[in-house]
């Protein structure tokens, strides 16, 4: 069920505030409610900046997340942690990052079934603590027959042109080689997924096929997939975008594309591979 956009209501924390673009079912919406004031770490919502204040203070989670660190870049100050959401521990904060999504993503579903999810959260570092970010989540692959390599992903308003969109991304295509189970997002895709999500493809694509190539492999649909993660059918919509046109002459399959494209396989994502230290949960 679509939900209506706001122009009224706005989240405050210690130190940036951003509008909401969603309004729930459900949600307690008065007519004068414009503000809610919202905790960067634990993501508690509370009923003003001076209970704010006081909350941080003792909150628990300024310097802890109920979950793994995967990825630390030192140089942007950022981490990444993966949740399990099948943790009692961790279920009031996968619950909390949910109803947060639920204004910031039209087709944001229940709260309910976050034990069928690994939630991956990026935060921003400083000294003052955790500053939540945004997340994806995907379902446990091995476990369900599921071929999503994530099923939502969100970052928030002040962090979006950062790149953290498109690194969580790269995460979680990376995490599919390491499972070796290539992978596709959710659909439907939003427009601005649709947009994220083609040049995701053809980055991917590229160095799949560069990749391929160094080793002297001939490249074919499946091998394109396992190398790069991707489903077969979104392979083939980014080879289609990329003007790609397979024929085989007598030494097996070739890949023909437009001059000067494969420039564009050199550009390394922002993901540093040998700095994600993840194995799958199942």
């Amino acid at each position: 069920m679509k939900r209506k956009r706001l122009d009224s209501f706005t989240i405050k924390t210690l130190f940036r505030e951003y509008m909401v673009e969603y309004l729930h079912c459900g949600f307690v919406g008065k007519e004068d409610f414009t503000d809610v004031f919202m905790c960067e770490a634990c993501l508690s919502w509370l009923s003003s900046a001076r209970e704010l204040r006081e909350h941080m203070e003792v909150c628990p989670y300024r310097f802890w997340v109920p979950g793994d660190e995967i990825y630390r870049c030192r140089r942007r100050r950022f981490v990444v942690f993966e949740i399990d959401g099948r943790k009692m521990a961790s279920v009031p904060y996968t619950r909390r990052i949910a109803r947060l999504a639920k204004h910031f993503i039209e087709e944001k579903t229940t709260l309910d079934d976050l034990h069928f999810f690994a939630i991956v959260v990026l935060f921003e570092v400083d000294d003052y603590g955790y500053h939540f970010v945004g997340y994806f989540s995907k379902e446990w692959r091995k476990s369900v027959a599921c071929n999503n390599s994530l099923s939502c992903v969100m970052v928030l308003p002040p962090y979006r042109n950062k790149g953290y969109g498109a690194f969580l991304i790269e995460i979680s295509y990376e995490m599919g080689r390491i499972e070796g189970i290539p992978g596709s997002p959710e659909r439907p895709l939003s427009a601005a997924g649709k947009k994220v999500f083609s040049r995701i493809w053809r980055e991917e694509i590229l160095q799949a096929i560069f990749s391929l190539n160094e080793e002297g492999i001939p490249l074919t649909m499946n091998l394109l997939s396992w190398e790069s993660g991707m489903a077969i059918e979104d392979v083939a919509v980014a080879l289609h975008r990329l003007n790609a046109v397979f024929f085989v002459n007598k030494h097996g399959p070739l890949l023909h594309l437009p001059s000067g494209t494969m420039a564009f396989a050199k550009r390394r994502g922002k993901l540093n591979i040998k700095s994600l230290i993840w194995t799958s949960l199942h």
